[in-house]
């Protein structure tokens, strides 16, 4: 049975997202309102002062020759997860509709029917079917133990006609030593049925959203409440590294509605794959050229490893 995390028993007041945008809008200036045009969400406003430019599917024709960096699979990756389109298992959290394009680097043209593979934790930062798994100094056991023996926020979909591959999930959580994101691999000439299996992965990745909208959605339960001194941004991420300013690492988030904590967020991004990579699954290395990532400042993995400075190991 899904257990939703149970935030009541944070000390912090509950905030709404009318709240928030409430409070965003005494503070946007007058000239960012008046770009946003009438009635625009000021989110959306938001978003478009910080977001990384041409990372989402609309700069395809500019960036589908353009070969996406690897980044390390991280200790959390589970084979056997299910083809689906919703993974969010009665996870709470603000909904996210993610659309991963996926191009093939050497044609330049959307790659059809590979399986895109994604997981990420959820809004307190608890990823589902692994042991050890502690998101920070506030974690509970017993959450920690219940969804070890779960597989929310885990799933795979395939491309279309189009390339593109879509989920319904949530806005993930954080835990230490890593900002924001979520994790993917795109897997070729493997058998489809309530899995996929066989097949040769081709990219490892990991997606990332604009620190100034994830400031936001952190104001809302079930994500308030927890010691956000403790969160790790994008500059602090050691796996993210120097890829900021390159397309294929940000989502291009939209709200659906000023509701956005009911209606949640679409999230967009094209990426491009060698269709003949292997890719090199569980990486190390140092940060910042493709394949960067490896392990952070955090302990080790579920299953054991050489002790780290502190909390969970850097996926």
């Amino acid at each position: 049975m899904t257990h939703s995390v149970d935030s009541q028993s944070n000390t912090s007041p509950v905030v709404t997202s009318a709240h928030v945008l409430a409070t965003r809008r005494t503070v946007l200036a007058a000239g960012a309102v008046a770009a946003a045009g009438v009635g625009a969400s000021k989110l959306g406003v938001l978003a478009q002062e910080g977001a990384t430019p041409g990372t989402g599917t609309d700069s395809t024709s500019v960036n589908a020759c353009v070969l996406t960096p690897e980044l390390t699979e991280g200790p959390y990756f589970l084979d056997g997860d299910l083809i689906r389109q919703d993974i969010t298992d009665g996870r709470p959290g603000a909904p996210l509709r993610l659309k991963i394009l996926v191009n093939n680097a050497t044609t330049c043209q959307p790659l059809t029917n590979a399986a895109v593979d994604i997981w990420h934790c959820d809004a307190h930062g608890y990823y589902s079917g692994v042991e050890g798994n502690n998101p920070g100094p506030d974690a509970d056991p017993a959450l920690m133990e219940e969804a070890a023996d779960l597989r929310f926020l885990r799933g795979i979909q395939l491309t279309d006609e189009t390339g593109v591959a879509e989920f319904e999930t949530i806005y993930p959580g954080w835990y230490l030593s890593r900002t924001i994101h979520i994790h993917m691999k795109v897997v070729e000439d493997g058998e489809a049925g309530k899995t996929y299996d066989g097949g040769q992965t081709i990219h490892t990745g990991q997606l990332f959203f604009d620190d100034a909208i994830t400031d936001q959605v952190l104001q809302l339960e079930p994500y308030a409440g927890r010691q956000d001194d403790l969160r790790t941004t994008n500059e602090e991420d050691n796996i993210l590294g120097d890829h900021d300013d390159e397309p294929g690492f940000f989502l291009d988030v939209q709200p659906v509605s000023d509701d956005w904590l009911t209606d949640g967020f679409t999230g967009t991004i094209s990426i491009s794959v060698d269709p003949q990579n292997v890719s090199a699954e569980g990486m190390g290395g140092g940060q910042g050229g493709p394949g960067g990532g490896g392990e952070g400042p955090g302990g080790p993995p579920p299953d054991g490893g050489q002790d780290g400075p502190g909390g969970p190991p850097a996926d």
